[in-house]
């Protein structure tokens, strides 16, 4: 009884920047976090699942740019989404 979405964006950066990312927040890693770090596989295996979606399909978004151009380019898939409709 879950809403169906009308668009599907997967952020990703390698595991180094993520690292990175993590640290330089400043603060603890959530319990999601942890168990992506420690279980490669099973983070594999959510991103393959999330890149099988269908209707719609998932977007695949390289987040290592900087925030600017990630939010640029995640606003231009929701713009040409909804222009779509």
């Amino acid at each position: 009884d879950l809403l169906k979405p009308d668009l599907i964006l997967l952020l990703t950066v390698s595991p180094e920047e993520r690292l990175q990312r993590l640290q330089g927040r400043g603060m603890e890693k959530t319990r999601e976090e942890a168990e992506l770090e420690a279980n490669s596989v099973f983070r594999q295996k959510v991103e393959m699942s999330y890149q099988r979606m269908e209707n719609p399909g998932c977007h695949v978004v390289d987040a290592s740019p900087c925030r600017e151009k990630v939010l640029q380019m995640v606003l231009s898939l929701i713009q040409n989404s909804f222009n779509e409709l």
